[in-house]
């Protein structure tokens, strides 16, 4: 083998390498814990860093980012902001659902925006894979309006004031009255708790 051929194949095995490294790390932008107990969060990318927090299995986290040298590590931070931290990438893996904050919040964006003309009847669709509805629209004042989801248990509603007053929040199959005595402008979310997504009927109703 010459010597150029040599370098450009140690180039390639370098690059496939590095491609495999990246692999190990989950690039979405939650994550959760994998590991069948609880697992340790440090204060730097080493097991020899102090230990910050004990995670639960199944913990939901943000993913900060990750780095694949010397070994693969992950920064992560709780939810609600409160602790950040270092796990090793082995015991996490993607989360395909929306933002938990989705439904407490529209500074969350959506990934679908739909204008909606608020009168009784049913209105239906089909929510994609960690998908975020908006329905945009007005609400009249001083009337009773009350919502009902059908879908699989991974979808939820929320209704908010626009432009960020949360309203109420439901699941599938428990009705959700709303009221806004001077009426205005209403955003109503559909969010996919899992990465499952599915078909949902909303119902609406005027008392």
């Amino acid at each position: 083998m010459t010597p150029a051929l040599l370098s450009r194949t140690l180039m390639v095995l370098l690059l496939l390498t590095e491609m495999a490294q990246a692999q190990s790390t989950p690039q979405s932008a939650l994550v959760y814990v994998t590991s069948q107990s609880s697992l340790r969060m440090r204060g730097g990318p080493s097991t020899e860093a102090s230990v910050i927090a004990e995670l639960d299995p199944g913990a939901l986290l943000r993913n900060l980012g990750c780095i694949t040298a010397p070994e693969p590590w992950c920064q992560i931070q709780s939810l609600d902001g409160a602790r950040a931290g270092w796990v090793a990438a082995e015991y996490l893996a993607p989360f395909a659902g929306a933002d938990p904050a989705a439904l407490s919040s529209p500074a969350v964006p959506a990934t679908e925006l739909r204008d909606l003309d608020l009168r009784p009847g049913l209105i239906y669709g089909t929510l994609a894979a960690g998908g975020i509805l908006d329905l945009v629209t007005s609400a009249p004042a001083d009337e009773a309006v009350t919502l009902t989801l059908d879908a699989p248990g991974n979808i939820a509603l929320a209704a908010f004031v626009r432009p960020a007053t949360l309203l109420a929040r439901g699941d599938a199959g428990t009705p959700v009255t709303l009221v806004m005595p001077e009426g205005g402008d209403l955003l109503i979310r559909l969010a996919d708790r899992s990465g499952a997504g599915g078909d949902w009927q909303l119902l609406f109703a005027f008392d």
